[in-house]
């Protein structure tokens, strides 16, 4: 029973869950006002319901770190297919949910999930099975679009009508999986240029045959482009000048476009007013007008009240966590271990980069959280299982390492077991 309970895998990580935790409490808790006035109910409430779904966060952690690798590997198409059937069920009525303009969550039993984030995992599962199976195929490109590219284009395509940079997101993952493990260069290019091309085809249909008119966006084929206008409107309002953007529009469209910036400009705001050691601890006044400060800007917020230095610090763990992944891949020998962790690993840190750069307006707004440390749901979720599933592997390779040192010590105790063996019929008198 002991030994049930004795956890394993890399110290360091289970110690950057656990700051991740404390972080997350503490920065929901204190900025958790606007969402707290929007429901009507008290910030205790919102305490209470984020260390609730931090303890569900350790819970779904603890069951896929004790499930074996083993599970993964035999089960990684299955996952896949489930998350893909998840998806299309986006599509039926009776099971989607609409979520701030967008169809981005599905109704089981009572209860609302996001398969977007399911979708990453299944993706990666895959990806890591097919590179383990066929990966010395893989040079050539009828196999690589068959086994690869079609099935990871599939995902994204079903979750681009509802979440053009969820899908972007898995298709940047996936790059970098292949692109880590050697996949052939020109395969890897030429997907580059389709995809592209692919992109650039459908903003044209789009502008062509559906930019505005709602109504052909809301049947058949059109769905699929419903998201564009919210692309483009995110693009023009992150990269055209202000004075440049402003110009000619009256003043209610004026203010329509400021209301559209707001959530961008109050995080700029909140950095702005961090400074190097913040505000300190409750004491932030954006979290009033921020109102997405729990989820999507929950890092400006951090800045705000704990300064360059918490942020820095927040940026740090990640770091860390990111070369604690790269040197158990570097110990790995199985190529589905190493994907697993890597793809994971990736997932983790791209999508906290993304959140960062979004909060500091380095990139325009995409709605992705920060992984542990947003206001808990499915995503949080699913990126705990995430993290168990790194260290599942992880521990596999501590038996393994294990093994291989008794079977070390073995050998050199028998060795040295023969030596003296040896060593006394040689000293012994012949009769």
């Amino acid at each position: 029973m002991n030994q049930f309970w004795k956890l394993r895998g890399d110290r360091v990580i289970w110690i950057i869950v656990v700051f991740f935790a404390m972080i997350s409490i503490a920065a929901v808790f204190s900025s958790s006002s606007f969402l707290a006035s929007s429901r009507g109910i008290s910030k205790v409430a919102i305490f209470m319901e984020q260390t609730k779904s931090v303890l569900m966060g350790f819970l779904a952690l603890l069951i896929c770190y004790l499930i074996p690798l083993r599970f993964y590997r035999t089960f990684s198409f299955v996952i896949y297919g489930v998350s893909v059937f998840l998806l299309l069920l986006l599509f039926i009525p009776g099971f989607r949910v609409e979520v701030n303009g967008a169809i981005r969550g599905i109704r089981l039993f009572g209860r609302t999930f996001q398969v977007f984030e399911f979708a990453k995992i299944g993706v990666i599962l895959y990806l890591a099975r097919a590179l383990e199976l066929w990966g010395d195929q893989l040079d050539d490109f009828k196999q690589f679009a068959l086994k690869i590219l079609l099935p990871v284009g599939a995902v994204c395509l079903l979750i681009m009508q509802n979440s053009f940079s969820s899908a972007l997101l898995i298709a940047l993952i996936s790059f970098l999986i292949l692109f880590f493990l050697n996949v052939s260069f020109k395969n890897l290019s030429i997907t580059v240029g389709i995809l592209v091309g692919i992109v650039l085809l459908m903003f044209l249909t789009y502008h062509a045959f559906f930019a505005g008119r709602p109504q052909r966006l809301e049947s058949g084929v059109g769905r699929i482009f419903n998201r564009f206008g919210t692309v483009e409107g995110r693009l023009t309002a992150h990269f055209d000048k202000e004075e440049e953007e402003l110009a000619g529009l009256s003043r209610a469209e004026i203010q329509q476009r400021k209301d559209k910036d707001r959530q961008s400009e109050n995080a700029k705001v909140a950095i702005s007013e961090g400074g190097i050691f913040g505000k300190g601890p409750g004491k932030s006044t954006q979290r009033y007008s921020l109102s997405m400060a729990f989820s999507d800007f929950i890092y400006a917020f951090i800045v705000e009240e704990y300064g360059l230095v918490g942020g820095g610090f927040v940026i740090l763990l990640y770091l860390i966590f990111l070369f604690r992944c790269i040197r158990l891949c570097q110990r790995c020998t199985a190529t589905y271990s190493s994907v697993l962790i890597a793809g994971l690993s990736f997932l983790i840190t791209t999508q906290a980069f993304l959140h960062i750069l979004v909060n500091v307006r380095i990139l325009p707004i995409t709605g992705h959280t920060l992984p542990l440390i947003s206001h808990g749901g499915t995503a949080y979720l699913v990126l705990s299982g995430a993290f168990g599933m790194i260290l599942s592997v992880n521990k596999q390779l501590e038996k393994q390492d294990a093994l291989e040192r008794a079977a070390r010590e073995s050998a050199a105790e028998t060795a040295e077991h023969e030596m003296q063996t040896t060593q006394t019929n040689d000293t012994t008198p012949d009769e």
